[in-house]
């Protein structure tokens, strides 16, 4: 009874409330709430659950939904807040303090946009908050798209749709950034890339049916329509004067050589793609022809697209006679006077009989001595190949001392055909002159008498002369007993016998060596 009599007795408390105001709203309301939530002062429940304050941020959420789906998904301001969904709503948001509190204590000289849906940057930064946010409008009411705000200053008049930010940018709304054309039907490449929008969009034109190179290009067609529409087979974007038709992928004649550098007209006249000649050489070289056809049309064969007037047939591979020496300077028609598939003798004399001298038909094997390098020189004869093969001084001597003439083959190979003024034993000792002298000098000995007779030279027979014993007589006459060469010097006169090795020796006949 003391409590309802001081309540009563505030009078200025009850002037406040209203008739239909229960008694208990009455009593435990602590102030008038705001405007916006005037209506729920006659139900309390709405806002606080009984002797439970926890349960009063559930059940703001419920009345401000997009509040709560904001802070679930962590967007708009009061989803980008650091740690709001642990502190209670009222901490922000106080009421029951009068119809004309701001519940909302936003102070807009130090609120940081950067925790909203649309951050301020360029131009927005220097407007003010009412240039947005109207009177009387919830703040996240605001419009987020250039194209709300943006609207009336559309020059294109709709026609590019509302997505502003794919051309302008805050920072100067008249200076437009690099649009990103890749994301339409048509991107740009090349030299497509350096033009002016409205060199392709005059008159704000940005739809278009056709978008095929000919569409533009056409007045610059010097094809004037007869090789299609399709341009991209030839040119690219990169430099429209340049051609990338890719020759041989797109035919079955690849262009080499010197083709690649021939313009097109060259093979393709008056401009027409399907009036190409055969690709055979001749359909286009015929004129140019020094065979004049009578080495057949295999072209090819001989010559390349690198170059025409040079030959590039390979004699070694597909003759089986390769070309050396001079013979590589040859024109084909110093040895093909016919027809190229005629077969020619590989033999020289077939085409230096008349540059031969030897006139011998044992001497057809010219490579033996000459080569291609030079005719005139000969090369190194391997005389190993021969009876006669040359050892010591016949190595170094030249071939006319030996052949006085150029037939090579009637050269003898006995010593004694060249030597036989060099006989000192005229003839004596037989022809074999290889048994006693040697090709390293003609007075150099290499008869082993130890071996090749019946008697070993000893003692002083070792350092005498050969013709101590052999005096103008043949070899084979000399005498092999002791008494044959010294019955002269024999004191004894035949009386012991002739057997002088019995007493004496070689080493010196004065010497004695019996023992009686």
């Amino acid at each position: 009874m003391i409590i309802i009599t001081g309540i009563l007795a505030s009078t200025s408390h009850i002037a406040l409330a209203s008739d239909s105001s229960s008694l208990k709203s009455l009593i435990l309301m602590p102030g008038p709430l705001t405007q916006a939530h005037a209506k729920e002062e006659k139900q309390c429940e709405s806002c606080h659950g009984q002797f439970d304050k926890s349960a009063q941020d559930a059940l703001c959420l419920d009345c401000h939904k997009a509040v709560a789906k904001d802070i679930k998904t962590a967007n708009g301001f009061h989803g980008r807040v650091p740690n709001l969904d642990r502190s209670p709503c009222k901490s922000c948001h106080k009421d029951h303090e009068g119809r004309d509190f701001n519940i909302v204590p936003l102070d807009s000289n130090t609120f940081n946009h950067q925790q909203t849906d649309f951050v301020l940057e360029g131009k927005h930064n220097l407007l003010n908050c009412t240039s947005c946010h109207k009177k009387g409008d919830l703040f996240r009411e605001a419009p987020g798209q250039c194209y709300d705000c943006h609207q009336d200053r559309d020059t294109h008049q709709g026609s590019l749709g509302d997505d502003c930010g794919s051309c302008h940018q805050a920072e100067n709304w008249k200076q437009q950034k690099k649009f990103d054309h890749d994301v339409t039907e048509f991107p740009l490449q090349g030299q497509h890339q350096k033009l002016e929008c409205s060199r392709c969009h005059a008159g704000q034109q940005y739809t278009f049916d056709d978008t095929s190179c000919v569409s533009c290009h056409r007045v610059k067609d010097i094809h004037l329509g007869n090789y299609g529409q399709a341009c991209d087979r030839c040119h690219t974007t990169k430099d429209w004067q340049s051609l990338a038709f890719d020759h041989s992928t797109e035919t079955e004649f690849p262009l080499k050589g010197q083709h690649q550098k021939q313009p097109c007209q060259a093979c393709h006249f008056n401009g027409l793609v399907d009036n190409a000649p055969s690709t055979s050489c001749v359909s286009c070289h015929r004129s140019s022809d020094l065979h004049a056809g009578r080495y057949g049309e295999q072209c090819h064969s001989c010559h390349n697209s690198k170059q025409w007037h040079q030959s590039y047939f390979d004699h070694a591979k597909k003759s089986n006679w390769p070309l050396t020496g001079a013979h590589k300077k040859l024109s084909c028609l110093q040895c093909h006077r016919g027809n190229l598939e005629e077969k020619l003798d590989s033999n020289c004399l077939s085409c230096h009989s008349a540059d031969n001298p030897h006139h011998s038909d044992n001497l057809k094997s010219c490579a033996s001595c000459h080569q291609t390098s030079s005719w005139e020189q000969s090369q190194k004869f391997d005389h190993e190949l021969t009876n006669l093969p040359l050892e010591g001084m016949h190595a170094i001597v030249p071939c006319q001392s030996c052949h006085s003439g150029l037939e090579f083959d009637r050269a003898e190979s006995d010593c004694i055909a060249c030597h036989k003024e060099d006989d000192a034993h005229k003839a004596s000792m037989g022809a074999q002159c290889e048994q006693c002298h040697s090709p390293n000098g003609w007075s150099l000995w290499q008869f082993n008498h130890d071996k090749k007779t019946d008697f070993k030279l000893a003692g002083a027979h070792k350092n005498l002369s050969c013709d101590s014993c052999h005096q103008g007589s043949r070899a084979q006459d000399v005498p092999a007993t002791c008494a044959g060469c010294h019955a002269a010097d024999d004191r004894h006169r035949g009386n012991f016998g002739v057997n002088c090795g019995r007493c004496h020796t070689s080493d010196s006949f004065g010497d004695v060596q019996w023992q009686h």
